[in-house]
Formats: C-alpha cells, structure tokens, sequence
C-alpha cells in the first residue's frame, strides 16, 4: 500500500444458504473444446477452431519435436505451409486463444529417459523448452513425450518415473515464473481395482499439483486387431481416476476423429500392385467426416455400438491388376469410428466428474453434428452467468470521509445470488492493474455492503469469485473523486506590514498541484506542491484588523478542484 494512499475499509455481510439455482438455457456455452492442430492440412483445420471460437479455451499447434537437451525440431515447416508461422501464432492470437503448442519426444529409445536422469542435461531441457516459449511468446507448452511407453519398456519405468517427476516440477518452476502454463498429454492410467494395463510411469499424482492441464489420450486402444478406437468404458474409467490425482477441472479427456479400416482376410492373389499392402492385418485411417461415405460406397450400414459408444461396419473391396482383369483378390475389411454420438458420450464426461474439457485429435476430423452434438452438451453444463451491480451513496468525497459501497448479485433471471464470494478491488489513477483489498459474502439478498473510505482519485469494482457453477461476475467500473483537505498553517494573530512565511499540505500527498492563495478575496501567491503535497508562501497584510485567507486548487489526475475554509486572522 502507498504511503500516500490510506484506505480504511470495513466488511458488513450476512448469509444465508439457499438452494442451488439451475442453469439458464439460454447461457453461452461452457468453453471446454481444446485440442491439436497438426503439422498438416491448416487449410482444413483452421476453420473448425476459428468457427467455434465459443466453445475454444485453448489449442495446441503440433508444431515441434524435442530432439536433443539443447535441440527441437520445428515440424511446422514440415508442413511446407506458404503461410509464415509468426501469422498463423498471430491469427490464433487475434481470436483470443490460449496457445499451448505441443513438443513431443523425438528422441530414440531410452535417450530422453537417460537425459532426465542427469540434472544438468534436464535443466538443459528446461531451459531449452523455455526459451522456446519466450521467443514466439506462447501462452505454454504441451508436453507429449511417449517413447516412455512406446519404446523403453515398463522395466524402464521404476527409474524413469522419478527423474520424470522431477523434470516436470523444474519445468513447471521455469514456466510459472514467466506466466506461463504447462500441459502434459499422456495416455491412460487406471486405479489398481480396474485391473486395467495403465502408463502409472507419468505418476498423475505426483506431477498434478505442477501442472495446469493434463490431456488423456483416450484412444489407440484397439490396433493390432479390430475393435472400438477409444472404447467408453476404458476412457470414464481413466478420467474417473484421474480425477482422484488431481483437481478435476485440470483434467481433460483426449477423444479421437478417427477410426481404422483393418483388412482381416485376403481372397485370391493380388496382383503385384496391391501384394504388399493388401495383407490380414494391414490398416488404413479413416476421419470421421469422411467414415459414412466410405460405408455408403461399398454398401454397408454402420451399427453404432452403445458400450463402446462408436460405430463399426463391414465391407469387401476387389483389387484388380490394371492390365489384366482376370488377376484379382478381395478383402474383408473391418471399420471402427466414433461419430456424433461417440462426441456426445464423452463429452458428457466433463459434467458428470466435473473436467476441464475434452481434448480433439485433431481440429479438422469431425463432422458438424459432432460439434453440435458437443456445443448442446456445453450449453446444458454451462456455467450460470453471475450479473453484478454496483451502487454508491457518493460519488466525489472529502478526503478521509466515507462512503457507502453496495454490490448485489444475481442471475439473469433476477435470482439473487446468496453466499457468493467477492473481492473489492481498486485501482489508482496512474495505476494500470487492479489490486484486491477486501473479500466477503453475498447474504441471502444477493448484496454485500461495504463502508469505505478512499484516498485519491480511483476507479472502483466488485468481482464475484467465479466457480465450475458459475462464472466470474463483475460490476462496471466506477469513479470515486477526491476532494484533498488543506492544512493551513497560520499563526493566530500576525503583526501588521510584518511578512511571514507561511506553510501548508495538501492531503492526500499530491505533487505538482497549483494553489492559489487568496487573502481578502484577492490572490496574493501561486505555488506548486512538492512531493508530500506541501507549499509556502510569503505574506505582508495591512491595515490593522481582520484578514481571511484561503487557498483555491484545481482538479488533478487524482482528486477533484476544491477550496480550503476561510481563516480569519487578527492584524495587530
């Protein structure tokens, strides 16, 4: 607080507990869409973020790959784009994005295990993801490293999870110092009573409390073989977990575009154009948007499975060797893939355990009733809209006089908002960031009261603490002036055709004002205030008998124009 600036605040609040209010319909939705943006296809990508920009909190452009402690590659030009990467960093910006890019490990097996376990090549790593950051300005970093469980092997894990713990707290440091977020994507884990083969390597509870996202790839469950993509079962009862390790809010579930078209029988011989990649076992991606054209082409009708919460269809195609029509083999193929109503299933996850969000491999795959399909379900679990408003008996005070500050709260519909926390926050005339002073709570009515007693000049505010029921409700911004008091130091009785040396201070403490000062109604000095707000001037008064003095100021970035009382002073 500034020694300038006194404030004296006082909290009246009373409450009573109420019964939670439902959420207004018609309330915009919860923004819990996230998700990447590969090193690919931006043309078709961009549009899908840039269309549903109320429903998008944050993206990560898949745009980097850490190659070394001091190394990464930047995949974004691998995507040959003619657009320069800083004017795509500044589109996303412009649409008020949080940009998260994603850096995954692009090392061979065990080297980034082996490097996190030596700490000068961690902080390396540190240092060098940091920077990153700070060159293109971004809001964070995505961590996505997957060798741990792709390649090391889980003999690898009793060591590397303590050097990746440690890893993430140091990254965490850096990052947070510079007002920077960190995400980790990793895939599931699962509580011990599943029985389910989780990645516990990434120790969820122990990196929770250092992260600010962590993003679950809900997905590649079936490979090998035929089967659901990120089956329903499997993803809740990852989160459900997760929500355990960690607030849930941090937590976001990673839901798949596409799906995977197997080949599980070859009959006949293929011709030589097809021999290689016309096998049992061979896969083919499939996006989402283009999964029931391909089941129309070949004549086969998805079935949507209700456990899994995805669809699957299949088909057989005939492979023809160009030259020869007699030369030919089909295959029976296998298809799954999630559409709007595997969107809708997961995206009813983040209201039941209350998550942050889901997270969309990739922007771009999805058809539109799949958005829909997740902008219904975040406008039914949307957080209400909390309307503050803000009252005051005064307007323009006298220095150190209070005044009455009133704030009620309510939802749109007019229904008062009880046990509400709020902030009293203020800012100064030349100050450009709001400082909280004061907490209370909303009373059965909706209202907080508050006598308070302002210094100088400032813009004044109430905030509602926002919730995963509601959002942060704000007031207008209002102004309280200041009128400053003077301190006149003149002695009672001056001796006539006598000068005298006269001070005075302006309070609060305000430099450069000019006062004028006026003796009998006539000005008779002009000066500036110094630093803590005081003046002198000389004075010579004749005749004999009664003279008033008083001093006139104008208004200043930090208070009001004003007058001292008259003082009457003997001449003798």
């Amino acid at each position: 607080m500034r020694s300038r600036t006194i404030f004296v605040f006082l909290i009246v609040l009373s409450f009573l507990f109420s019964t939670q209010t439902p959420a207004i319909a018609d309330n915009p939705p919860r923004r819990i869409l996230s998700g990447w943006l590969p090193d690919y296809s931006l043309a078709r990508n961009l549009p899908t973020v840039e269309g549903n920009l109320d429903l998008i909190r944050d993206i990560s452009p898949f745009w980097y790959g850490l190659t070394g402690e001091t190394s990464i590659k930047d995949k974004y030009a691998l995507g040959r784009y003619t657009t320069p990467k800083d004017a795509v960093i500044a589109r996303l910006k412009a649409n008020g994005l949080i940009l998260l890019p994603t850096i995954t490990d692009d090392t061979k097996k065990l080297e980034l295990a082996n490097l996190l376990a030596n700490p000068t090549s961690r902080t390396n790593i540190v240092q060098t993801i940091k920077s990153l950051v700070l060159k293109h300005n971004y809001d964070g970093i995505d961590l996505d490293f997957e060798v741990f469980y792709t390649q090391d092997g889980r003999s690898s894990w009793p060591t590397t999870k303590p050097n990746w713990i440690a890893f993430v707290k140091e990254l965490s440091l850096a990052l947070h110092e510079q007002g920077k977020l960190l995400s980790v994507t990793t895939p599931p884990d699962f509580a011990p009573e599943t029985k389910r083969a989780g990645n516990w390597v990434f120790s969820w509870a122990e990196i929770g409390p250092h992260i600010d996202r962590l993003r679950i790839m809900a997905y590649d469950f079936s490979t090998v073989n035929p089967g659901p993509i990120g089956p329903l079962p499997w993803s809740e009862d990852a989160v459900k977990y997760a929500a355990t390790q960690m607030p849930a809010s941090k937590v976001f579930l990673g839901i798949p575009g596409y799906g995977r078209d197997w080949i599980t029988k070859v009959e006949g011989v293929c011709p030589k154009d097809f021999a290689s990649s016309v096998v049992v076992g061979a896969k083919a991606a499939v996006v989402m948007r283009e999964a029931l054209a391909l089941a129309t082409t070949n004549n086969a009708t998805p079935t949507y499975n209700q456990t899994h919460a995805e669809s699957t269809f299949t088909y057989k195609k005939t492979y023809v060797d160009p030259t020869n029509s007699a030369s030919f083999c089909t295959a029976s193929r296998t298809v799954w893939f999630p559409d709007e109503r595997s969107y809708a299933a997961r995206t009813n996850l983040v209201g039941k355990y209350r998550l942050g969000g889901i997270a969309v491999w990739t922007f771009g795959m999805e058809n539109t009733a799949a958005i829909t399909a997740v902008r219904d379900i975040a406008k039914s679990i949307a957080p209400d809209q909390v309307v503050g408003t803000i009252s005051t008996d005064l307007e323009q005070i006298a220095y150190g006089s209070t005044f009455n500050l009133t704030g009620t709260f309510k939802l749109p519909d007019k229904t008062p908002v009880s046990s509400l926390n709020v902030r009293f926050e203020i800012k100064g005339a030349n100050e450009t960031t709001w400082r909280s002073l004061a907490a209370g709570v909303t009373d059965a009515a909706g209202v907080i009261s508050l006598p308070v007693v302002v210094g100088q000049k400032s813009e004044i505010r109430l905030v509602s603490d926002a919730s995963w029921e509601r959002s942060e409700g704000k007031t207008v911004e209002k102004t309280i002036s200041v009128i400053p008091k003077i301190r006149l130091d003149l002695p009672t009785s001056i001796k006539v055709n006598t000068t005298y040396q006269i001070s005075g201070q302006l309070l609060p403490k305000i430099s450069d004002i000019k006062v004028t000062v006026k003796q009998n109604a006539k000005v008779v000095a002009e000066v500036v205030t110094d630093a803590n707000g005081s003046f002198t001037f000389n004075t010579k008064v004749a005749p004999a008998g009664l003279a008033t003095f008083q001093v006139v100021f104008p208004a200043g970035v930090k208070n009001s124009a004003g007058a001292s009382d008259e003082i009457t002073v003997l001449v003798r």
